[in-house]
């Protein structure tokens, strides 16, 4: 990267806990920057969903400094939440209560961030509303939505802030394989054709993750980051989820199976 561009995000001597708990993540210092997909990985309690939170502004750190372009999030003369929407948009997996809204509402109330004319409003709601292959559900209600297609509008209601990066937690928990698959494929086109400029997924989706990231971050109780090739070749990748009797992980599948099925 460039140094003379300030990272799109950046994280430094992070210390993160819930009140009256214990510290769970220390970070020393990690970037999102331009271009990338990075992949948060690691397993359940490692704290991939608290660092996606903290970098999103939603969880207050104990210690350290998250930064968006710059400009501090945390703190005193920190970024203003609506400069900050249009910076960042954040999909979570958190249950969405507004089941009389359409999609189209729902993808609308992206837009608060943006003042500006309807025509403007209208063109964006329509193109987030097709880049996350949400259209044919804009005149359903978000009550009689599946999991998956619900998933769909979240992401278009975050698109339509028109961010510069994405935030997703698990975006694809809800999907069939074949969306799944083909989400992580949106956001490599959405980064290529400029729509936004970076995304970063915590996900459980290791094979995904692995054949679509810049970079992982494999999350841990801290944050050990590198090219996916190297942290499979390493053993470090296999090492964060811990030793399971009889199941290795296969670096050329990108995922656990068992150990009788490894090629020599």
């Amino acid at each position: 990267m460039n140094e003379t561009v300030a990272a799109l995000l950046e994280i430094r001597n992070l210390q993160v806990g819930y009140p009256r708990g214990p510290v769970v993540l220390r970070v020393d210092r990690e970037t999102l920057d331009h271009g990338e997909i990075v992949s948060l990985v690691g397993p359940n309690g490692g704290g991939k969903t608290t660092l996606l939170r903290t970098a999103a502004g939603l969880l207050t750190p104990r210690a350290g400094t998250v930064s968006m372009m710059g400009a501090a999030i945390y703190g005193r003369g920190a970024l203003p939440r609506g400069e900050r929407a249009r910076r960042t948009a954040v999909v979570l997996t958190d249950a969405v209560h507004a089941a009389y809204l359409t999609g189209r509402d729902v993808v609308e109330l992206g837009r608060i961030a943006r003042p500006g004319p309807q025509a403007e409003h209208r063109a964006a709601v329509e193109r987030a509303l097709v880049f996350a292959g949400a259209h044919q559900y804009s005149e359903r209600r978000l009550g009689s939505l599946s999991d998956g297609e619900r998933q769909r509008v979240m992401l278009a209601r975050a698109l339509a802030q028109e961010p510069r990066m994405l935030l997703l937690d698990e975006p694809a928990a809800h999907l069939d394989p074949p969306h799944q698959t083909a989400l992580f494929q949106l956001l490599r086109c959405l980064i290529d054709d400029g729509v936004i400029a970076a995304a970063a997924v915590a996900t459980h989706h290791l094979h995904l993750a692995l054949h679509f990231s810049d970079r992982l971050f494999v999350v841990n109780g801290t944050v050990l980051a590198g090219a996916p090739d190297d942290l499979v070749q390493s053993g470090a990748l296999a090492d964060a989820f811990g030793a399971t009797d009889g199941v290795r992980l296969d670096p050329e599948r990108g995922w656990f199976v068992p150990e009788s099925q490894l090629r020599p």
